[in-house]
């Protein structure tokens, strides 16, 4: 007896997720390499110059745009937890001292103004046609 669609399609899908890759594979081995990919860019290397030496000495397998998205996510812009940090600082803290003399109390109280959407308008349909509009 043959087997039914269904039952080929999940044998085919219990093969397809054994033979696939660990999706976080890419972020664990970048994760491993961070340090040195960051030392590079301080010191003057380019992405592509460091992304072609970590690729051929096996360190990565991954592409060279799937290691860019890792160095802007991971390196370039400040890890989330860094960022609450800032947050939970009072105001006066965190702005250089010359922004938080010309800050008004007022100001940094008050909410942003909030406009009305502007207004949709001009058109409207209307099923039946005027005769003055058919001439």
């Amino acid at each position: 007896m043959a087997k039914s669609y269904t039952e080929e399609l999940a044998g085919w899908v219990s093969k397809r997720t054994t033979q696939r890759l660990r999706q976080d594979k890419n972020i664990v081995a970048f994760l491993a390499v961070k340090g040195d990919v960051k030392a590079a860019l301080d010191a003057g290397y380019s992405m592509k110059t460091i992304w072609e030496h970590l690729h051929e000495t096996k360190r990565i397998e991954y592409r060279y745009e799937t290691f860019t998205l890792h160095v802007k996510r991971h390196i370039r812009t400040k890890p989330r937890a860094e960022h609450r940090v800032e947050q939970q600082l009072p105001q006066e803290q965190s702005k250089p001292q010359a922004l938080a003399a010309t800050t008004r109390p007022d100001q940094a109280q008050s909410e942003p103004r909030k406009t009305p959407p502007p207004s949709v308008g001009g058109f409207t349909f209307t099923a039946t046609p005027k005769k003055e509009d058919l001439f």
